[in-house]
């Protein structure tokens, strides 16, 4: 019986596509002006985004790096000279808290996935990349529902507050029972390295048996295989049917709106998933 679903967080459950690509993008054209790099040796945003596609995965500063590392090592590499990626990474946050209200949704299914999840008593863990401060944010504006479209913005309560108060709210609204999420600052080493995976199964009790991962990325099914767990991918994120399928995916579903009705038929007998 699958008990619990094991989640990334963007382009999987939110949408967040173009909130990180423009919000890359847009850090990465002001950090490299200020360091005089002409703007003619920086491309426009849709060949920008080609190279984001491949690099997304990892951390924020780690999809800097390997995005202008690919944009510039063949043609302008001595401009690589003049970025300090924790330096680009630390200018991210302002500019994607700007334009999120703009970029963010939630992917079609998504409230009725977690309303399914209450009346069903599944769990729910979240692992992502990111930071906690980018779930308050995207979730809040994600769900209206909870009334924390704002929280992220509000510092007279410090991040981990934040984050208690949105867990605990979206608790009390889906009536999901167990509810953790597992941050790049909860974590020595992100995806695909499975550290975080394997917390939420403490987090959420459950044994490997009991879950099912989704990701909508190839490194997401890649993290779930070295923690020992079987992973449905989701194709309206950054991953094709062909990259999840190739990673290890055991089924691929197009939106989240399918997947209650594969859990209950594999909870059933009816058609097993692993």
């Amino acid at each position: 019986m699958i008990k619990a679903i094991i989640s990334d967080a963007d382009g999987t459950l939110v949408n967040t596509v173009y909130l990180i690509r423009h919000g890359q993008y847009e850090t990465a054209v002001a950090y490299l002006l200020a360091r005089n790099i002409p703007r003619h040796d920086i491309p426009p945003y849709e060949v920008y985004e080609s190279f984001i596609n491949k690099a997304v995965g990892g951390s924020t500063r780690e999809t800097f790096e390997k995005t202008l590392r690919l944009l510039f090592s063949e043609t302008h590499d001595h401009h690589l000279n003049k970025i300090d990626f924790d330096e680009l990474d630390a200018t991210l946050a302002p500019i994607q808290d700007r334009i999120a209200p703009l970029y963010v949704h939630p992917f079609y299914g998504l409230t009725e996935l977690l309303t399914w999840m209450g009346t069903s008593k599944t769990n729910l863990g979240i692992f992502t990349s990111g930071n906690r401060r980018m779930i308050i944010r995207n979730f809040g504006i994600s769900l209206p529902v909870l009334g924390y479209t704002d929280l992220f913005r509000d510092d007279s309560m410090s991040v981990e507050e934040r984050l208690n108060a949105f867990l605990a709210r979206a608790k009390a609204v889906y009536g999901i029972q167990k509810l953790a999420v597992v941050t790049c600052d909860d974590v020595t080493r992100t995806k695909p390295n499975p550290e975080g995976i394997l917390k939420l199964l403490d987090a959420l009790a459950v044994t490997k048996e009991e879950v099912i991962v989704l990701g909508d990325h190839a490194v997401d099914v890649v993290a779930a295989k070295a923690a020992g767990l079987h992973t449905i991918g989701i194709t309206h994120g950054f991953g094709t049917p062909a990259d999840l399928k190739e990673a290890g995916a055991i089924a691929v579903i197009d939106d989240l709106s399918t997947l209650p009705r594969v859990i209950e038929a594999h909870n059933s007998g009816n058609s097993l998933l692993f």
